[in-house]
């Protein structure tokens, strides 16, 4: 065997590695196949972020107050996160039950987010502000922008994988989920990275496909009338951001439930994973 074909092996042993993801993403829809209610948060989250995101582009246009911009985008963006959160916690709780007891109710789910709304809007909240700071960060063009974002990147995005799932699932505050995130980050023996990666590669494909369709369609159908272009474009935005929430908020509720397993067993066998995790990673 040749020192190339080996090389060869090694980089597709790599590839394969992140894109594992791509084969948990039909594993959940196919469980959703057998149990349709666990895609019900995702048409919520469309029926409300698209007419809401074209409502805030519409109003953020017709306003020309700075200050009145900022406090209408601020708001907006905590609103949308919200509501982005409030259906990937309808998501946790959905697919948590149904992995566990093969039967998950929509009561059951909405009453396990309720109890969890307050720290879901916090969450929320500083999703929002977090975005707003890293958007202005990266406009500007020194090094203060630079040092902002990797606070921003550094703070958040290592420590909140495990914080929705903690608190559906744990029924607990949104500080000891975070601070439940922050430990099994640390002593996690399941790579997470792995699938944060591979996540990555997923959303950066399907957003690709969806911007291209809905600047395609917007061009399409605002010739016919602004406002249908308008509402396609945002439609088609927004189905980028369900599916790729309702993909991450299945992942890390499996991942959160094979770290609790990991943890409990002392061992990081792939067979103490859920159904859905354990499938895409190659255990039947």
């Amino acid at each position: 065997m040749s020192i190339h074909h080996i090389e060869d092996q090694g980089r597709r042993g790599i590839v394969d590695k992140y894109t594992k993801v791509f084969s948990f993403m039909f594993e959940v829809f196919g469980m959703a196949r057998k149990n349709p209610i666990l895609l019900r948060p995702m048409w919520v989250n469309l029926a409300i972020a698209a007419p809401l995101n074209m409502a805030l582009a519409v109003a953020y246009g017709s306003i020309h107050n700075h200050t009145l911009q900022y406090v209408l985008l601020t708001g907006g963006v905590v609103a949308l996160y919200f509501v982005d959160y409030f259906c990937n916690a309808l998501t946790v709780s959905l697919v948590y039950e149904q992995v566990t007891n093969g039967d998950a109710k929509w009561d059951d789910a909405v009453a396990n987010t309720k109890r969890s709304a307050g720290g879901v809007f916090i969450f929320a909240a500083i999703s929002g502000v977090f975005d707003l700071l890293a958007s202005y960060a990266s406009e500007r063009d020194d090094i203060l922008g630079k040092i902002l974002t990797q606070i921003v990147h550094a703070v958040w995005t290592t420590a909140v994988y495990a914080v929705m799932p903690a608190m559906v699932i744990e029924g607990i505050s949104f500080g000891a989920a975070f601070a439940r995130s922050k430990e099994i980050m640390k002593q996690d023996p399941t790579n997470v990275g792995t699938g944060v990666i591979g996540l990555g590669i997923m959303n950066y494909v399907l957003g690709t496909v969806c911007m291209i369709v809905s600047y395609q369609g917007m061009a399409v159908l605002s010739k016919i009338h602004p406002i249908l272009g308008a509402a396609f474009f945002f439609t088609f935005f927004n189905l980028y951001w369900t599916v790729s929430g309702f993909v991450k908020a299945s992942y890390f509720t499996c991942f959160y439930m094979w770290a609790n397993e990991c943890a409990k067993k002392g061992s990081s066998d792939v067979k103490l994973a859920p159904a859905p995790l354990a499938n895409a990673l190659g255990y039947k």
